[in-house]
């Protein structure tokens, strides 16, 4: 399903981050970007990384009052037994912000540096599971060269509105 894929890849590209410290600002607020690519069919066609070659683009706004939204493409190509085009997905979402400094909440795959994380819940459609990332704004990547995993790359950049 692409919408699990959605989420996974970006749960994926938290868990391989490298991140940058910095404050979050008083008004609460959070906005994100992330895009992964993977284009290595080696690593690409395995459904426990992408099941497919190709790439998920989005943003997430996640206002001050818990509320937010989310709007995110989704890309297959060159795969086969997967449709190649591309797709596109709205989210509404609820999230909050937990502090755990002796061990990463449950779900989170990357530790915070501060100790904090943002939980966001997918409002609608229902029956997405939850994302758990770093709260500590900054930008997070892997790049799957590094670790011979060439054509695999992901970044995630959080910066507090």
């Amino acid at each position: 399903m692409p919408v699990r894929r959605v989420f996974a890849s970006l749960a994926i590209s938290v868990a391989v981050a490298i991140g940058l410290a910095s404050t979050v600002s008083a008004a609460g607020g959070y906005k994100i970007e992330f895009s992964n690519n993977c284009n290595n069919p080696a690593v690409c066609f395995d459904p426990n990384v992408a099941g497919s070659l190709g790439g998920d683009w989005g943003s997430i706004s996640l206002d001050a009052d818990g509320a937010g939204k989310a709007q995110f493409t989704t890309a297959t190509h060159r795969t086969p037994g997967v449709a190649t085009g591309a797709m596109h997905f709205s989210f509404v979402l609820a999230w909050s912000r937990i502090s755990s400094l002796d061990t990463p909440p449950p779900g989170a795959f990357v530790i915070d540096p501060n100790g904090n994380y943002l939980v966001i819940n997918v409002v609608k459609p229902s029956g997405v599971t939850p994302l758990v990332t770093p709260a500590t704004p900054g930008h997070y990547k892997f790049q799957g060269a590094m670790f011979g995993m060439p054509g695999v790359n992901f970044m995630l950049q959080i910066n507090a509105a």
